[in-house]
């Protein structure tokens, strides 16, 4: 065991951070095949948690269950709530220009004697006057639309109610419960600015050097520190590949509001098409998380404010929402050297589909599969780079769909998201493919994918597209 990593060593806390110590100890310390690890999570004390709501994938209730955490616990703590589908409207219009709403559910269509229903629908929907695809196949959007839970209080925690369901949950709750778990458990917390990073001979990271603690030696170190990349792309000098060429949005603006229905939680996240982007409704139980992703390129600060305010009927509120930069793409590797990159660090991709934080529990399950000793053998992260790479694009391709398929033409963005945007090769053969088929499992080639046939046939359902 005299090569056997024993310390890791994390830049950054907020989500990302906390999710990756906890998992890292529950996974590698809960085997007792060995020498534990040391895991240490240095946060800075002087840049703040953006703190706004987020929504999850049903990946979150197997990271959680995982580390054996109470499910109602969890959603007390967080300000959570249950989240089984996405809400689209105003993507696309009808005929008559009046914008048309779909759902994207977590319960996937199933299939009649090896036939996918999409089939089956299709054939019934030309006599016309049919409920929508998701509305005839998927039961649980009869319980989502009538804002019932997908379980009850006596159901088994993480996904053992009436249908499959992720969450809504406030961003900085969910940090510091995962701090709170993963200190307990022995995680050891510095809170200090890292001033420098050192490298050895190599170009391996050798030290850190904080403000108040001096040197920190560096066996393996993972970059959590979000869109700054201080150490993947800083410091080691990692290309980022911007994904500006398929994805025009760059900027967002975050607001906190009471809700809307009295007394009711939606539990569905929201997503609006307005005039040069979209905007977010995460329901949290106590308040609603709203935001605006637009691009830059159509729309100022102060005028995709007027408008997102407008449209939440807050013109005269005097509200000022947060202006959060997007860096979207991703690094060109993630892990390099002796450092990996999670979270906005290593990438990131509109939030649409709230992909972030499932990437980001991929990202940790993967390295845990792929963990090296302290020789770190490049077919290791030759191998892990060649997964997260496939998952970045697979996400950009689907999220790259919802604007290449719309057809909306009332505004420069819209028209600019389908005419003057260049869709990945990988999508325009599948959609050029997918006029003439309904997407199978086939026509899904990678290795590991977030987005199966049935999500991309909701989706493109939804919008008429077959």
């Amino acid at each position: 065991m005299t090569n056997h990593v024993e310390n890791i060593t994390i830049v950054g806390g907020g989500t990302a951070g906390w999710l990756a110590a906890s998992t890292l100890h529950a996974a590698l310390n809960g085997r007792n095949e060995g020498p534990g690890i040391n895991i240490t999570v240095i946060e800075s004390p002087s840049i703040p948690t953006v703190g706004v709501g987020e929504a999850t994938t049903v990946s979150m209730g197997i990271t959680l269950g995982l580390l054996k955490v109470d499910e109602k616990d969890f959603i007390k703590r967080c300000n959570g709530s249950f989240k089984g589908a996405v809400k689209f409207s105003n993507w696309d219009h009808d005929k008559d220009g009046n914008p048309t709403t779909f759902f994207h559910p977590f319960e996937a269509p199933g299939y009649l004697y090896g036939t996918h229903l999409a089939y089956y629908y299709n054939k019934v929907a030309k006599k016309g006057g049919q409920p929508s695809f998701v509305h005839s196949v998927v039961p649980s959007l009869a319980m989502l639309e009538q804002f019932k839970a997908p379980r009850s209080f006596d159901d088994k925690d993480f996904n053992g109610g009436a249908f499959s369901y992720a969450y809504h949950m406030d961003a900085t709750l969910v940090a510091a419960f995962l701090s709170e778990y993963a200190t307990g458990l022995g995680v050891k917390h510095i809170r200090d600015d890292v001033d420098a990073v050192n490298l050895d001979e190599r170009g391996w990271v050798k030290s850190l050097s904080l403000r108040e603690g001096g040197d920190h030696p560096i066996e393996f170190v993972i970059d959590c520190t979000g869109f700054r990349g201080l150490i993947i792309n800083k410091t080691l000098k990692e290309p980022f590949l911007p994904y500006g060429d398929w994805l025009l949005c760059d900027r967002a603006l975050a607001l906190q509001i009471p809700h809307t229905e009295e007394g009711r939680v939606a539990p569905y996240t929201s997503s609006t098409g307005l005039n040069s982007g979209w905007m977010w409704n995460v329901p949290l139980y106590t308040r609603l998380g709203t935001g605006y992703v637009f691009s830059s390129q159509f729309a100022t600060d102060q005028e995709a404010t007027d408008e997102y305010l407008a449209h939440l009927g807050l013109a005269d509120s005097g509200l000022e929402p947060k202006v959060l930069p997007m860096r979207i793409g991703r690094s060109q590797r993630n892990w390099v050297n002796n450092c990996l990159a999670i979270g906005l660090a290593g990438g990131f991709i509109e939030p649409l589909e709230s992909t972030s934080i499932h990437f980001t529990q991929m990202a940790i399950r993967w390295f845990i599969d792929h963990f090296p000793d302290k020789a770190m053998s490049p077919a290791l992260a030759d191998a892990y780079n060649k997964l997260t790479t496939n998952l970045y694009e697979d996400i950009r391709d689907f999220i790259t769909m919802h604007y290449q398929t719309s057809n909306r033409t009332d505004t420069p963005f819209w028209l600019a998201s389908r005419h003057d945007v260049k869709a990945p090769d990988s999508l325009t053969e599948r959609l050029e493919l997918w006029k003439y088929k309904i997407p199978s499992a086939l026509d899904i080639s990678e290795r590991y994918t977030m987005f199966e046939n049935w999500n991309y046939i909701c989706i493109l359902a939804g919008k008429g597209y077959f």
